[in-house]
């Protein structure tokens, strides 16, 4: 992404594609990008709900038998590379408060490549994404993507498109 267009993206509240769609292998953390300072995962493991692990034969929507609620992870020392790696949208966008973390929110923001971003609902909270905060934001990143990216909501067997004003389910044809 270039300069001027990763700007407009972060003030839109984008997060910026910095970093390539794979992670960075172990030891080279300084491609890895960077988490908003003050922001950490804390107590929010609703991406260890939503996020399928193949490597632990979890698949989205179920939940993590290694989470403790109220404590996180169980295997934190020895967890797999798709945990290790992943970060979701609010760690890494400053214009995301409080309110659109995660496990307040319970919808999981994340860019899996350079065309997308994803919205994912956590399965006890299906309606999470109609909430108005949530809405403004799905809609703001939309706006700021432009016609060539996409921001893709999903909830436990149902998809959306999500454009500047409008929610449209994948199979409208």
């Amino acid at each position: 992404m270039g300069e001027a267009r990763r700007r407009k993206a972060e003030r839109a509240g984008v997060p910026a594609a910095t970093a390539p769609a794979a992670p960075a292998a172990a030891g080279s953390e300084a491609s890895a990008p960077a988490i908003v300072p003050g922001k950490s995962c804390g107590s929010c493991t609703t991406c260890c709900t939503v996020m399928g692990v193949p490597a632990l034969k979890k698949r989205p929507w179920d939940p993590c038998p290694h989470v403790t609620p109220g404590l996180g992870c169980g295997i934190y020392a020895e967890r797999p590379t798709g945990c290790r790696t992943f970060i979701c949208g609010w760690l890494l966008d400053p214009s995301m408060g409080p309110d659109l973390k995660p496990e307040n929110c319970h919808v999981v923001f994340d860019q899996k490549d350079e065309q997308n971003i994803f919205a994912t609902c956590d399965a006890n909270y299906p309606d999470a994404w109609r909430a108005p905060n949530v809405l403004a934001f799905m809609h703001r990143l939309a706006r700021a993507l432009g016609l060539t990216r996409k921001v893709i909501l999903m909830e436990k067997g149902r998809t959306w498109f999500v454009n500047e004003d409008a929610i449209v389910p994948t199979d409208a044809g």
